[in-house]
């Protein structure tokens, strides 16, 4: 699996944590919907990205 370095968290994955709680912080104040919903909704992406993921193992495709 994947293990990012320091640099590689402080420029990729730090920023993009913080854009995608923006969004949701957004989508939360516009519609109310509650962490409850954006819990579920974050793992249903979840789930999306590891039916990927068993696919392209089925597959024998490395990402």
């Amino acid at each position: 699996m994947f293990k990012p370095t320091d640099e590689q968290m402080e420029e990729w994955f730090k920023p993009a944590f913080e854009e995608i709680n923006t969004i949701l912080d957004e989508v939360n104040r516009e519609t109310k919907c509650g962490n409850e919903y954006l819990i579920q909704v974050l793992k249903q992406i979840t789930e999306a990205y590891e039916g990927v993921q068993k696919v392209m193992d089925q597959e024998g495709i490395e990402n």
